[in-house]
This record gives C-alpha cells, structure tokens and sequence, in this order.
C-alpha cells in the first residue's frame, strides 16, 4: 500500500457506525468532507455569555460589571454595512451546481424562493418576547479586520434564543446550515451558511428574517477558541453519550471516547458537539447535540460559583460580537434576575423540521435542505408565539414538490 494512502487512512476516524442497531459506511465523499470539517468547532456557549453577565449583577457593583461587558465587541450598523460588489464567498463542498433548474420562469424551484423572501410579509414579534439570533464563528472577534472582510468565518451554528417573559419560557430553535435560500442584496441563491460570511451577522439575520417572518431583535456572535477553557472552568459537563457516537469518536490518536451518563471535559465536549457523520441524520442529530450541551452547560452554571463565573466572562466576553448594547444587556440582566428566567422552562425545535424539508444532490455531489418556507415559517410562528399570520391553501406548489420530493404532511396543517 502506498505510504501517503496509508497515513490517510490511519488519519479517518471511525467509518462503520451504529445506528439504531444497524450499521452504514460513509461514502468516499463523506469520508472527504469529514475531514475538511474537523478543523471547525461546530458548537457554540452564548448562553453562557448572559447566565455570565446575570449571575455576576447578582450581588456585585455596578462597576465590575461594566468592567465585565466593556471586553464585549459591539457593533454599530455602520460596522455592518455590505458590500454587495464583493466576490460571494462559497465553500468548495457548498458551492450548488443544478442540473435543469437554473431557469427563474413561471413557478421554478428558485422562483418560489425568491418570492417568498421578497413578498413583504409582516414579520411577527410580541412584547413579551425577546428574540436573539446566537451564532457560532470560525473568525476571531478580536480581529478588527472581520467586520468588514468578507472572511467572516464558517458559521454552521445559528440558532435563535427566544425568551417569552409572560409564559416564563425559553425557546431554542436551530437554523439547518445546508438551508437552500434566496439572498435578497446578492441576488444569489445559496446555503444559509454563506449569509454571514458574506454578509456579517446583521445579514444572516436579516435573512433568517425573510425566510421565517418573524422579528430578531439581535445577535450575539462568538468564535469558538474559548470553548474547551470555560467547561473547564466548569469542571465539565454531564452528557448521556450515545455508545454509536462514541463507537465513531474513538480513534487511535485520541483514545477511547465515554459513553453513558459521563462528565465530558472541554475538548470531549467540543469533540461530541461538532461530530456530523455518527449516524444517518448527519446535521440533524449534530444540532440536537448542541442544544443538549447548552442545557446542560446551563445546569451547571446555576451552581456555579463567582470565582467560576468571574472566569467565564473574561474568558467569553472578550471572543462575544454583538449589536445589542450594553444598555440593553443590562435590561435583559436585571429581568433575569427580577423574573428568575433560570428557572423558566426550555424547549427547543430545529428548522427546517421533517415536514417542510427535503434533500437534494447535485450534479457536483454537494446536497442542499429544500425547504418548504411559508410552511417553515408558518410551525416557528407558532412554535415562539403560539400564533401565525400565515394562511396556507390545502393545494399549493411548493420548492419541494416542484423538485419532485416529498416530505411527511404536517399533521393539523
């Protein structure tokens, strides 16, 4: 065997993997993009950036805790501003080249998205609901040179945070990065994905904004150097790992990774969260896996000491972008502590769901989520709001259908 193929091999993790009792082995193009990917660390703690920010306001002067928020990066839209004449930055494995639907006439693939994303409809928003947009970076917020250079960094991590102060709860709703969608100020079709990198996390919002109508009141934005040092901080987490996911996490190089109820350190931690290919559901089964670890992270800060908590903040703070002031954070820390949000109840969901996706490879074996979007927006309307302002016929063309996919009906719809 040629010497530079075996160091390859010996270099791929675990290809046979167990789920659900049964075994599949990834493809030669799984194989390559999940070694591309290693280099990301597919999981983010900007939870801990206001449970930081709320528990040192407890008890403490006013002082230190601007202390605390002034190592924070904020930014002003003028630092977000987009420039549209700009190459459009596309991963390799993400760039979509489409056989036979290129064409934007009559009700095409494209068509429909870009309708949908352009047609003005009311985005929903309530008092009593705080939405932020949480987003996990490749790019160093200390780098000044990233808020306005195209090299934004990958963000396969979006999810939005909406807290509901009237019915005490905490709703976490996670954004497919392979979500095919019409960016309005490129005029390009492309994976959510690209939007920040592209556009900076005032785009993505704005994006996320027109696909799901709904209203995002901000962003907070942290690159992922910080994130093995604040669960040591804490000593850990307790995870219930999956044994096929640690069958697929054990290598040669790292050693044996735990399963069952364990305490995973930072880089366990890191390992579990950003792991793609562990079973068929791919991204899917990953983003659960991130909310689990933010619950769990969220856990054991509730019992964290100040010392601990202290730690944290200057570890976080200093890696955070964000356009919600310091004004405004402080707000949101005195409600928390006023209307004790720790203990409000937390539910989470992923977007697209099983009802309004679909999947689709190209001719370059690159695939996208087809997303059925009034459909999409129509379930996180009523999953943040337990309302919606869309009404959907029982008979409509939609991107999946006119892809010739189908998807499961939504029960009740």
């Amino acid at each position: 065997m040629d010497e530079n193929m075996k160091k390859e091999q010996d270099n791929v993790e675990e290809t046979v993997v167990e789920f659900n009792e049964t075994e599949r082995v990834l493809t030669p193009q799984e194989i390559k993009t999940q070694k591309r990917k290693k280099r990301r660390k597919g999981f983010f703690i900007f939870f801990v950036v206001f449970m930081s920010v709320i528990l040192i306001s407890v008890g403490t002067l006013a002082a230190f805790v601007f202390s605390k928020l002034g190592k924070i990066n904020y930014e002003t839209p003028e630092q977000t501003t987009i420039d549209t004449n700009q190459d459009f930055v596309e991963e390799d494995d993400d760039i979509i080249e489409f056989d036979g639907i290129d064409d934007a006439t009559g009700n095409s693939f494209r068509e429909i998205l870009k309708n949908w994303a352009t047609n003005g409809g009311k985005k929903m928003s309530n008092k009593s609901v705080v939405n932020i947009l949480l987003i996990g970076s490749d790019a160093s917020a200390k780098d000044p040179n990233r808020a306005s250079s195209a090299d934004r960094g990958n963000t396969d991590v979006m999810m939005l945070a909406s807290i509901d102060t009237k019915k005490e709860t905490i709703k976490l709703v996670s954004f497919m990065r392979d979500s095919y969608t019409y960016m309005d100020q490129f005029d390009r079709y492309a994976k959510l994905n690209a939007a920040c990198a592209n556009g900076g996390p005032s785009y993505l919002v704005e994006t996320i904004e027109n696909d799901y109508k709904i209203e995002i009141d901000g962003y907070v934005m942290v690159d992922f150097d910080s994130f093995v040092q604040v669960i040591d901080i804490l000593g850990g987490v307790r995870i219930n790992v999956p044994q096929y996911v640690a069958n697929h996490l054990t290598n040669k190089k790292k050693g044996e990774f735990p399963s069952g109820n364990v305490v995973l350190d930072g880089e366990q931690a890191l390992r579990y969260c950003r792991v793609r290919y562990s079973d068929k559901d791919g991204d899917i089964s990953r983003t659960a896996r991130q909310r689990e670890v933010i619950n769990a992270i969220i856990n054991r800060c509730k019992g964290a000491t100040l010392g601990e908590i202290n730690a944290i903040a200057d570890v976080i703070l200093a890696n955070v972008r964000t356009n919600v002031s310091q004004k405004t954070i402080l707000s949101y820390a005195a409600k928390a502590v006023t209307d004790n949000w720790a203990n409000f109840t937390i539910s989470e969901m992923t977007m697209p769901d099983k009802y309004t996706r679909a999947t689709y490879m190209s001719a370059s074996t690159a695939w996208i989520w087809i997303v059925d979007y009034p459909l999409a927006a129509k379930t996180t309307q009523l999953f943040l709001y337990g309302e919606t302002n869309i009404t959907l016929p029982e008979e409509r063309q939609t991107a999946i259908t006119i892809m010739g996919k189908t998807a499961p009906k939504k029960p009740n719809n």
